[in-house]
């Protein structure tokens, strides 16, 4: 019996060594949300549209009039420091004035304002 305790003292020490080495891999890390925060000030409730340069604009949502509205920008559109623009317009409306060119950072969070009245 007593040649068994060695084998078995030896594996439960290779499935301790086993058990460590996985739980010391370090998880990745997690990508920083870039937020959008909406205020409308204003009484109709606006689609917001974010601009990227080169490519058509993107909807993230809707804020109802005289709320704030957060939305989480994808990623694919914070690679890096990126300059982006925004719209909104009153819901069933296709044109409508653009911000300007806003810098944008992963992790940032850029504020929107509608003011009364648009």
């Amino acid at each position: 019996m007593s040649r068994y305790v060695p084998a078995f003292v030896m594996a439960i020490g290779l499935t301790l060594g086993a058990a460590c080495a996985r739980s010391s891999h370090m998880p990745e890390e997690a990508p920083q949300r870039t937020v959008l925060k909406v205020e409308n000030q204003g009484f109709p409730d606006m689609n917001v549209f974010v601009l990227p340069e080169g490519s058509s604009r993107l909807r993230l949502g809707t804020v109802t009039g005289n709320t704030n509205g957060y939305f989480t920008l994808p990623d694919h559109l914070i690679r890096g420091t990126r300059e982006l623009r925004f719209q909104a317009l009153p819901i069933a409306t296709q044109r409508g004035p653009i911000s300007q060119s806003i810098i944008v950072t992963p992790g940032d969070t850029v504020i929107l304002v509608i003011p009364p009245g648009v």
